[in-house]
């Protein structure tokens, strides 16, 4: 306990003697725009950033929707095979009908 007081006090006096530091207040010019390389000027026009960025957007997730859901590995088990399980066993569930509405059906054809 003794030890925590002394190098609390120690620290203290440490702070004490340092003399806080004082920034100037000078305003410094901002610097000057950085040259390119080359010509220095970029010639392409602004919308070329736009369409690829765009065009980007589309395709990277149009790729990993193909490849995960189209693309053929071959007849080996492979990682997007669980995806592709579940992709089909939902769209199957989509086009079949329940047992209720089986039975509504075949109620509706008994009565024709």
């Amino acid at each position: 306990m003794l030890g925590f007081r002394a190098t609390r006090i120690l620290r203290a006096q440490r702070g004490s003697m340092t003399a806080p530091r004082l920034t100037p207040n000078v305003q410094y010019p901002p610097p000057p725009p950085k040259k390119m390389e080359g010509s220095g000027e970029d010639f392409r026009p602004p919308w070329v950033y736009v369409g690829t960025r765009l065009i980007s957007l589309a395709v990277i997730p149009s790729i990993a929707v193909y490849s995960i859901f189209f693309y053929d590995f071959g007849e080996r088990e492979h990682v997007f095979q669980p995806v592709r399980r579940w992709a089909a066993d939902s769209v199957n569930s989509f086009f079949t009908l329940s047992p209720a509405e089986e039975k509504l059906l075949k109620q509706e054809r008994v009565e024709m």
